[in-house]
């Protein structure tokens, strides 16, 4: 392991996470803030796309094992009745497009065994190699709607942490709203130009 610089172009903020408070302001559109907005932190392991697909998510299994709870913090962020995002049945929705996208794949295979069929025969290409293709670019295009990151997480960007998780790094995406998250955390916050990663 070899410790190095990583530089921002914008400066970033370390803030205490167990007394940080954000500003009455939406991060995403600058409009004032009508709700809060959960972003949970989790630390220390690889996450699954759904916690039922962790095989030490069950705290018998956890128990029995000796491994402890996952370290999680959650991150009370303002924001705007347009902007408010919560994560309910976001994985069902993730889990069909993976489920949908197989599918696309194996018809895609066989149009393309339908496509050198057609050719080497020298006949009309089949419609439903037209079909399979427009289903397996559709079924793409869904799964990067489902996997991409909302306007929030856009807005508040979790760069990383410290070992204990005491203190966490946001880039903001505005500066102004950066500006008035410090005013809103003048003694537990301090902008960042740069942080030492360890690269394994």
């Amino acid at each position: 392991m070899s410790p190095r610089k990583l530089y921002f172009d914008e400066p970033i903020v370390r803030v205490d996470i167990s007394r940080v408070r954000f500003p009455r302001v939406c991060p995403v559109c600058g409009n004032p803030a009508t709700t809060t907005s959960r972003l949970t932190i989790v630390s220390g392991k690889p996450q699954y796309l759904r916690r039922e697909w962790d095989p030490y998510f069950d705290p018998r299994v956890r128990r029995r094992q000796g491994i402890p709870q996952p370290n999680l913090k959650v991150l009370p962020i303002q924001v705007c009745d347009n902007h408010y995002y919560t994560d309910e049945g976001e994985d069902r929705y993730k889990s069909l497009c993976l489920i949908v996208d197989g599918l696309a794949m194996a018809f895609v295979f066989f149009g393309l065994l339908l496509l050198g069929d057609s050719i080497s025969r020298g006949s009309s290409i089949s419609p439903w190699v037209s079909a399979f293709a427009v289903f397996f670019a559709v079924s793409l295009v869904a799964t990067v709607i489902a996997f991409r990151s909302n306007s929030l997480a856009r807005a508040v960007r979790i760069v990383g942490f410290d070992a204990g998780m005491q203190n966490v790094l946001l880039a903001f995406k505005s500066g102004t709203y950066r500006e008035e998250f410090v005013k809103e955390n003048p003694l537990n916050s301090e902008l960042v130009s740069w942080v030492v990663k360890t690269d394994m």
